[in-house]
């Protein structure tokens, strides 16, 4: 499978069982990996690749009772990070679903 729809299935399937929220990205911190695990393909983020950080909303995830239990126990202000190309198939399956059901994001 390319790794474009396996990245799309995967986004799909984390806003399905609320392993990563439906929002708009308001803040995104930019720099270079660091080693952490990406919050899309769970592949770690290396030293020559870009980063990209997107802290928890301030009140939370709107659907915090739906979260996955790896992401539901975590600290308020949690952020999710993210390769530069996940975090774009993130955000466009997020607007996809709205524009889907009809839900603003």
């Amino acid at each position: 499978m390319p790794r474009e729809l396996y990245l799309q299935r995967t986004a799909r399937e984390c806003l399905e069982n609320g392993r990563l929220p439906r929002m708009q990205s308001q803040c995104i911190w930019g720099g270079y990996g660091r080693g952490d695990i990406c919050s899309l393909c769970g592949e770690p983020i290396r030293s020559t690749e870009v980063e990209f950080e997107v802290p928890e909303p301030a009140d939370g995830w709107p659907q915090a009772a739906t979260r996955h239990v790896a992401t539901r126990n975590a600290e308020p202000g949690t952020a999710f990070k993210f390769h530069i190309t996940c975090h774009a198939v993130w955000q466009l399956e997020c607007v996809q679903d709205d524009k889907a059901s009809g839900t603003p994001i």
